[in-house]
C-alpha cells in the first residue's frame, strides 16, 4: 500500500542480525533465519467501515486497502453525506481523512458518538498539524499523522476493531446483567423492551427519576430494578409510601431524631443508595417545600462536584398527572422540576396484552415454588379469557386473579370457571354499579359470602383469598348466621339449603 498523502513512502525500520562472527566471538543467526517482521493479525470479516476523504485519490486508496482486509466499505466525500450514511447504517469504524481541514468536524464527531457507543474513529492529519495535538484530546479517536506506512495503518485499523469488539462485548454483558436485574419486569413486547432500555440508560445517570404509571402497573418494581442496575446496587434501597404518613411522620422518617441515640432517618440509613418516594403526589404542600429544597441542594452538589448533600439517589413514583396537579395548585412547580430529571413510564397491561401468557406463567411458577408443588397448567379457554380482559387494575389485578384461581384449583388445569368470577365487570353502567347504595358493613358481608360460595364452602381457601385469618373468617360467618365450623350446616351449600327450606 502506498502512502496516502504526501507521496513519500516510509517503511518501518527492520533490525536484522548480521552474518558472521559477532564482536564477542560467537556466531549469530544468519540473516535468512532472522525473525520476519510481525504482521498485524487480520481483523474479523464483515466489519463495516465508513471512509471519508474530500480527495478522490486518497479516498480510493484507503477504501481499497480496507476492502483487501475483508471489510465492507462505504465511501463519502462530504460531511453532509457522512451524516446521511451514519443515520442509515451502523459502522464499526469511521475513517476521517484530512481531519484538520474538515469543516463541521465537531458535528460529524457528535453524530458518530450518538450513532454508536462502539464506533471507533480514525483521524488522518498532517504531521505538523496543531489540530492533531490540541483538538484531538477532546475527541474519542485515534490519530494517524502523515506520512504513514501500510503497517501503521493496518495496526491502527486492527486496534480500532478490537476496541469496538470489546465495547460491544461489554455492552452485551451489561444487557445480560440488566435482564437478570429486571427479571421481575416480565414481558417481551416492544413496550417492555423500550422500558428496559430506558432503565439501562437511566441507571448510568445519577439524576432524580420520576416513575409514572397507572395503579398496579409496576412502578415500584421499576424503581427497584433501576436501583439494582445502577452503581448503587450494593447499597440500601429504602421505600417510603408517602400516602401512609403525615407531615410529621414523613419528616421523622427522612431526617430522623436529633439525638445520636434516636432514629437516624432514611437519609443516613440509605447513604450511597436510593430512596423511593412512592405516591409522591400525596405529600402535603408544607412538606413539598422542604423536599424541593433537599433536591435542589442535591442537584447543586452534583453540578459542583461537592459532597454537601446526602449521597442518595431519589426516585419518585406516582399514579397521577403531576403537571395537572401543579396547574391546580396542589403540587409545587419547583418540586416537580426537581423530580422530573429523568422520567420513566410504566405501560399499562392493556397495551401489552401479548405479555399475559408470560405473566401467567411467572405468577403460577411463584405460587408453585411457594407451595412446593408442580406448576399448574392453564386451559386454552381460560387463557383466552385473560387475554381479552381490559385489566383496569393492570398487572396487580392479574396476579390477584391467578392467586385466587390457584387457591380454588388444587390440582389439574386452571379452567375458565376458576377465572371468570374474579374478573371485574366493566360493562356495568355507572348507575348500576354493584355496591352503590350499600353500607361498608353490607359490602363486607357480600364480599365474604360471595367468596365463600366460589370456594364451595372451603374456609381455608376463602381466608387465603381474602387475606384474613381463619378465626376472623369463622367469626364473620357466625355473625352472618352460619353454624360453627364442623357442625351441620357449617358448609355453605348445606346452610343455603337449610335457609331455603326454612
Amino acid at each position: 500500500m502506498n502512502e496516502y498523502a504526501s507521496g513519500t513512502h516510509h517503511e518501518p525500520q527492520i533490525l536484522r542480525f548480521p552474518s558472521g562472527p559477532s564482536p564477542t566471538g560467537h556466531s549469530t543467526a544468519p540473516e535468512s533465519l532472522a525473525p520476519p517482521p510481525t504482521a498485524p493479525a487480520e481483523p474479523a470479516p464483515a466489519q463495516s467501515v465508513l471512509v471519508f476523504s474530500p480527495r478522490p485519490g486518497a479516498r480510493q486508496l484507503l477504501a481499497d486497502d480496507v476492502r483487501k482486509r475483508g471489510m465492507n466499505v462505504c465511501e463519502t466525500d462530504s460531511p453532509d453525506a457522512m451524516l446521511f450514511h451514519l443515520s442509515r447504517q451502523e459502522f464499526q469504524i469511521c475513517i476521517i481523512d484530512d481531519a484538520d481541514n474538515v469543516s463541521r468536524i465537531q458535528e460529524v464527531h457528535a453524530a458518530i458518538r450518538s450513532h454508536s457507543r462502539a464506533a471507533q474513529v480514525l483521524c488522518i492529519v498532517s504531521e505538523d498539524s496543531r489540530w492533531g495535538r490540541e483538538t484531538v484530546p477532546t475527541f474519542e479517536c485515534d490519530v494517524i499523522e502523515r506520512p504513514f506506512s501500510a503497517t501503521r495503518f493496518g495496526a491502527a485499523l486492527l486496534s480500532a476493531i478490537n476496541k469496538s469488539d470489546l465495547i460491544r462485548e461489554n455492552e452485551n454483558l451489561k444487557r445480560q446483567l440488566l435482564n437478570r436485574n429486571l427479571m421481575d419486569l416480565v414481558g417481551s413486547t416492544p413496550a417492555m423492551q423500550a422500558l428496559r432500555e430506558s432503565i439501562r440508560i437511566a441507571a448510568d445517570d445519577d439524576r432524580t427519576v420520576l416513575v409514572r404509571g397507572e395503579a398496579g402497573s409496576g412502578t415500584t418494581l421499576i424503581a427497584e430494578g433501576l436501583h439494582r442496575c445502577s452503581r448503587r446496587a450494593e447499597k440500601p434501597f429504602l421505600r417510603i409510601d408517602c400516602s401512609l404518613h403525615s407531615v410529621e411522620t414523613l419528616e421523622h422518617q427522612l431526617f430522623g431524631d436529633e439525638s445520636p441515640e434516636g432514629f437516624p432517618g432514611y437519609l443516613k440509613m440509605a447513604d450511597g443508595g436510593s430512596i423511593l418516594l412512592d405516591n409522591v403526589e400525596t405529600v402535603a404542600l408544607p412538606f413539598q417545600k422542604r423536599l424541593a429544597l433537599l433536591l435542589e441542594k442535591r442537584a447543586t452538589s452534583i453540578l459542583n462536584g461537592t459532597t454537601e448533600s446526602p449521597n442518595i439517589r431519589f426516585i419518585a413514583a406516582t399514579h397521577c398527572d403531576l403537571n395537572r396537579l401543579a396547574m391546580e395548585g396542589r403540587f409545587r412547580d419547583d418540586l416537580l422540576q426537581h423530580l422530573s430529571g429523568i422520567t420513566l413510564q410504566s405501560p399499562p397491561l392493556r397495551v401489552r396484552q401479548n405479555d399475559i401468557p408470560l405473566l401467567v406463567e411467572h405468577f403460577i411458577g411463584e405460587i408453585s415454588l411457594k407451595e412446593g408443588r408442580p406448576p399448574r397448567s392453564v386451559a386454552t379457554e381460560a387463557l383466552q379469557l385473560l387475554e381479552n380482559h381490559p385489566w383496569p387494575g393492570n398487572v396487580r389485578e392479574l396476579q390477584n386473579v391467578i392467586e385466587r384461581a390457584c387457591t380454588i384449583e388444587v390440582g389439574g388445569a386452571i379452567g375458565a370457571e376458576s377465572i371468570r368470577p374474579w374478573l371485574q365487570n366493566d360493562s356495568a353502567e355507572e348507575g348500576n354499579v354493584e355496591g352503590v347504595g350499600m353500607t361498608l358493613r353490607e359490602m363486607e358481608r357480600k364480599l365474604i359470602e360471595s367468596t365463600f360460595a366460589r370456594c364451595n364452602g372451603n374456609r381455608e381457601r376463602t381466608a387465603q383469598i381474602l387475606k384474613i385469618g381463619l378465626r376472623t373468617l369463622s367469626g364473620k360467618l357466625r355473625e352472618y348466621g352460619y353454624p360453627p365450623r364442623g357442625r351441620p350446616g357449617s358448609n355453605l351449600k348445606i346452610h343455603t339449603a337449610e335457609r331455603k327450606a326454612a
